[in-house]
């Protein structure tokens, strides 16, 4: 198993605790909980952008889609940091996502990425990570 599937399914454990944490455990403060999970979610969300700077780099446009992810989430990190509603923030996360995946499937079927990559990690993981940010925000 290649090192980079473990690495990126580790990711989601946090994801998973902080789920855990918030409906049966109770350890950790609501507040608390709600930031991690958008902090992580903002560094998961820019790095797989900056994945995406890997490819193709003749190409000034995947160069730009790659940056695109690092400003989305310094604008979701301000919302969070003015106490914007974090329902709100939560369901832009999950929509961002999936416009990320749903471009990232196109870009795949266009030879720009690889389709293992795409269908081995990208679905699996954006789709586990959606709904934990789903199950977080309604707590």
């Amino acid at each position: 198993m290649n090192i980079k599937y473990i690495i990126s399914y580790s990711g989601l454990i946090p994801f998973f605790y902080l789920i855990i944490d918030g409906y049966f455990l109770g350890y950790l403060n609501l507040k608390f909980i709600n930031d991690l999970a958008i902090f992580m979610s903002c560094i998961i969300f820019t790095f797989i952008g900056a994945y995406n700077w890997d490819f193709r780099k003749d190409n000034i446009y995947l160069e730009i889609y790659g940056f695109l992810p690092s400003l989305f989430s310094m604008i979701v990190l301000f919302l969070n940091l003015i106490e914007y509603n974090q329902v709100l923030i939560f369901n832009l996360l999950i929509i961002l996502f999936l416009i990320q995946l749903s471009i990232d499937l196109f870009l795949s079927l266009k030879n720009y990425f690889p389709i293992d990559y795409f269908i081995k990690l990208r679905i699996p993981i954006t789709s586990s990570l959606s709904l934990s940010l789903l199950f977080i925000s309604k707590l």
